[in-house]
């Protein structure tokens, strides 16, 4: 992938200053996309772990029917 590096001047403080942009983008606006890139990340773990656990409730309630199923096989329940 190809980048563009150039300088932007912008104003900090009332002053003029020149800054590095890489396809546009200065340092903090970088940092600000990874941070809401974090968050989002940090969201879909929470829903990733909540559909792992509900997978694992749906697993154990199958293993106990079938043993359940066995127990009244074997002794006629």
């Amino acid at each position: 992938m190809t980048h563009i590096i150039a300088d932007r001047t912008t104003i900090s403080q009332g002053m003029p200053i020149t800054v590095t942009t890489v396809d546009g983008l200065d340092r903090i606006e970088i940092n600000n996309r990874l941070h809401h890139l974090g968050d989002q990340i940090l969201k879909l773990k929470m829903q990733q772990d909540e559909l792992m656990q509900m997978r694992h409730m749906i697993d154990s309630e199958n293993e106990r029917r079938e043993a359940n199923d066995l127990f009244d096989e074997l002794f006629g329940g």
